[in-house]
């Protein structure tokens, strides 16, 4: 998997596994144990040999009401358990750890103790590649409440579909602070596993919060389902089924803010059926159905595949015209993009509403974060946000506009130009020019380069970028394969600071050209010109240049870029 850092300042941040990692997971054990008031006991499974103690401690306040740590009980099973040398009187939050015999962090797991409940808690052993790793969770029912006045609860009977019957399918929680200024508190509840496909979990809240919801396969980090609730002190929520197709959303037991702004549309006829229709035509059997449409499309856009006409001589193939023709409008992508639309225009009928602007500030948090975290990018995602943030800025006050609600607007917009403009760039354009200054302050040109190589990479980076970092030894052995054929590569950094890319840049000991987007002695970070003049939204980004100036490909691997260089030169 090709892995890139994102750089579009207010815009989601894009979090990617390193697959070759976890082509090599197995899943290796699940213990399951039971905690009572009176002992840690083995339920079934199998014990690791490196697990030395078992630990269970909470936290007391003393006399000067300060918290002090107090042990339940420490030591090894015997014969499948461990009695608790201290009971609890009341609900108590605990920590239940692991000492093991291996490297790496004892894993830990918190939950609330009850005189007379059990907790039941799992330990999982994976393997990857060769190394261990151990986790503790919480099976089945998760109860944390402490406060009956504070109380939510959410429940969810999922046996029924088959996607929640892996053996390891996990439930969390998750409020965020302000996606405008970082107001409020990250709250996490879970993750519970689901225990034959159910769970049950409460806990306390102040008010009103907005939380994630998702309910993933922990081995492979797969999302199953992602939903969205307004969880509030007083109510109880069920995970209840969505349509007909495997979709779930979150239920209120009673009118409550979740209700009001999720609910009364969620689960309007109209919308449970454009829901029904996105996830028949996700069926690969009717993509299937759609291949003979799309090779003919594909087919049509690359046989009228156009170049400009200073890159004429440019030969490009038919792989390569394919990665930069517009995708074939899967039915299943129009419908998603209606679905995106009518939620927002939903949501914006409700903010519309109201003159609360505490209340503003949700729903448009709450519809931003189901642009984001759903399950597919459509066509409507950048439209629908600005639209959204352009009705918010009428309930708030013109200082909290010009602050907040402006910047996202212009912010938002400029992403959705920078991938205007990377799409009229393809192989077969002419690549925009610059001059930039290397890390002495000397000039350099683009087009200078050009005339003095056969063929130039450019490639934007930074110093926050592992990616970028990660590829160098690899562009470092093709330099000096092609350098003295008329290969040469420029790279440009697009740090914050002039600091930061000198470090950067001398630690890398780069062997190439090696610019900063900056003027005056100031890098342009963000804003950089030359990233926004190329449409770059993520880094690394690789365009290879021929001589007069044109795009012959871009965003390839290095793998790639050896194999065209070999065509090229040898």
């Amino acid at each position: 998997m090709k892995r890139a850092c994102v750089v579009v300042g207010l815009v989601a941040t894009t979090f990617v596994l390193n697959s070759c990692l976890w082509q090599n997971y197995v899943e290796e054990t699940v213990t399951h144990f039971s905690l009572s008031n009176e002992s840690v006991r083995l339920v079934e499974g199998i014990v690791p040999d490196k697990l030395l103690t078992i630990v269970i401690r909470s936290e007391v306040a003393d006399e000067n009401n300060e918290d002090s740590t107090v042990t339940l009980t420490e030591g090894e099973l015997d014969d499948g358990r461990l009695a608790l040398s201290r009971q609890v009187t009341e609900p108590t939050k605990v920590v239940i750890s692991m000492k093991l015999g291996s490297e790496g962090d004892d894993p830990e797991v918190t939950a609330v103790l009850r005189p007379n409940a059990a907790i039941n808690f799992v330990l999982i052993h994976d393997v990857v590649g060769s190394k261990d790793y151990y986790k503790l969770r919480i099976k089945g029912i998760d109860l944390r409440s402490m406060d009956p006045k504070s109380r939510f609860s959410i429940t969810g009977d999922l046996s029924q579909e088959k996607a929640f019957n892996a053996k390891l399918v996990y439930v969390s929680l998750h409020a965020k602070p302000s996606l405008l200024d970082g107001t409020g508190e990250t709250i996490y509840f879970g993750s519970v596993v689901l225990d034959e496909g159910e769970f049950f979990l409460d806990g306390d809240l102040e008010g009103p919060t907005l939380f994630t919801v998702k309910i993933y396969e922990i081995g492979w980090f797969r999302e199953v389902e992602i939903m969205h609730a307004i969880l509030e002190p007083g109510v109880d929520y069920s995970v209840v089924p969505l349509g007909a197709h495997g979709k779930y959303a979150v239920r209120a037991d009673r009118d409550s803010l979740h209700a009001q702004l999720i609910t009364s549309w969620q689960f309007d006829p109209k919308f449970v059926e454009l829901v029904n229709e996105w996830r028949t035509t996700q069926n690969n059997a009717i993509r299937n159905a759609e291949r003979a449409a799309r090779i003919k499309h594909e087919k049509e856009l690359i046989s009228n595949f156009k170049v400009a006409d200073q890159c004429d001589h440019v030969n490009l193939t038919y792989d390569v015209k394919s990665e930069f023709v517009e995708p074939y409008p899967y039915a299943f992508k129009t419908y998603m993009d209606q679905v995106v639309q009518m939620r927002a225009e939903s949501l914006r009928k409700i903010l519309r509403d109201t003159q609360d602007p505490k209340l503003a500030r949700m729903i448009f948090e709450l519809s931003w974060r189901m642009i984001e975290e759903d399950e597919t990018i459509t066509e409507r995602d950048e439209v629908e946000k600005v639209a959204t943030l352009r009705e918010l800025g009428q309930r708030m006050n013109q200082d909290f506009v010009d602050q907040y609600v402006t910047p996202y607007i212009e912010s938002t917009q400029q992403t959705r130009n920078l991938d205007l403009t990377y799409k009229s760039l393809p192989p077969g354009q002419v690549a925009p020019t610059f001059t930039l200054p290397d890390i002495h302050g000397e000039q350099v040109s683009l087009l200078d380069v050009l005339r003095e190589n056969k063929f130039v990479l450019v490639d934007f980076w930074a110093s926050w970028c592992g990616p970028c970092i990660a590829s160098f030894p690899a562009l470092k052995e093709l330099y000096a394969a092609y350098k003295e054929k008329g290969f040469e590569i420029v790279t440009i950094s697009i740090d914050d600071t002039i600091e930061e890319w000198a470090d950067a840049s001398d630690e890398q000991d780069l062997p190439w050209i090696d610019l900063g987007d900056s003027d005056d002695g100031e890098m342009k970070g963000f804003f950089a010109p030359t990233r926004t003049a190329y449409g770059i939204r993520a880094i690394p980004s690789e365009h290879l240049i021929d001589s007069q100036g044109c795009i012959l490909h871009k965003q390839f691997s290095t793998k790639e870029l050896d194999k065209m260089l070999s065509s090229l030169l040898d």
